[in-house]
């Protein structure tokens, strides 16, 4: 058997009340900072998964706010495409009491005024911005895509060259996008202007022929803005279903990483009570083995 020797135990000792008086002041950091470590050695595996679970966070984060943005563009569109509707239906009206041929010269004359300030309500909509935005302009959203003009051309109607019919998406989720916008072409803004323009020629030269083949012209224009705002309403209905699943995701997230990462502070507590129990009788321990000396007789 060996021998144990007073500086043995003395040593340690030292040692387990260094043990106790780290663990102490582990717990009094987690409890002043409110985090379960400070330094990823502390708890490798818990710090590893809580900066997994921050990248998450903020991935979704950054999806919540393309679907948000997302929905505001759509939501404007959709706006804007209802007021393209109302307005060709009020010319649709025009179109039906000018076909009968009992309306007079003058009142046709009226309803061309009228018509012709329909068509320039119809460019403005069509120059639509979201911000500083063209939204009808494909992926030349800082371009004009629009403007007022007299012609049976379509292309006339075009402010800077050729309409964009590229697409804009939002990613609102891992290899999940969506597309947000739906072009001036696809709507077919320009050949509606052309048609509305020789709408009003007709009303000008009393030309009932051409009158009734403006009311077809017009039907088809609100069937293609109808299809138009259908896509628009089915892709916000997505947005809006990711966006509320990303939000409830990011609770879930949040609730894992702060048991992840953050103090229990109850259970933290009787921790630190227990350990403050166990130093206190490691100092009493000490005391007993600690030998007097002669140095303790002299003084």
């Amino acid at each position: 058997m060996s021998r144990i020797t007073n500086n043995m135990m003395i040593s340690d000792f030292l040692s387990n009340y260094n043990k106790s008086q780290s663990k102490l002041n582990k717990y009094m950091n987690q409890l002043s900072t409110g985090d379960k470590f400070s330094r990823i050695s502390e708890e490798p595996i818990d710090a590893v998964k809580s900066m997994r679970l921050d990248t998450t966070l903020s991935f979704n984060q950054q999806y919540q706010d393309n679907a948000e943005g997302g929905i505001s563009w759509l939501k404007l569109t959709d706006e804007a495409l209802n007021e393209v509707v109302k307005t060709l239906r009020t010319l649709r009206t025009d179109a039906v009491a000018a076909a009968t041929g009992t309306m007079t010269p003058e009142s046709r004359q009226k309803v061309q005024q009228k018509v012709d300030q329909l068509r320039e309500h119809l460019v403005e909509i069509a120059n639509t911005k979201y911000a500083d935005s063209y939204i009808f302009n494909g992926v030349k959203t800082k371009v004009k895509p629009y403007q007022g003009a007299d012609s049976l051309n379509p292309t006339a109607y075009e402010a800077n060259g050729a309409v964009s019919t590229g697409k804009l998406d939002r990613e609102v989720g891992a290899g999940t996008v969506v597309d947000i916008n739906v072009t001036g072409p696809e709507i077919g803004f320009g050949q509606m202007f052309a048609d509305i323009y020789n709408f009003s020629e007709a009303l000008a030269n009393d030309d009932s022929a051409e009158i009734q083949n403006s009311l077809d012209n017009i039907d088809t224009h609100i069937e293609n803005v109808l299809v138009a705002r259908a896509q628009v309403g089915s892709r916000q209905n997505r947005l809006e279903l990711g966006a509320d699943r990303l939000s409830a995701q990011e609770v879930t997230y949040t609730d894992i990483l702060s048991k992840t990462a953050d103090t229990d502070v109850a259970e933290t507590i009787m921790k630190y009570k227990n350990e403050e129990n166990v130093f206190r009788i490691a100092l009493a321990t000490g005391a007993g083995i600690m030998q007097p000396t002669l140095m303790d007789f002299l003084t």
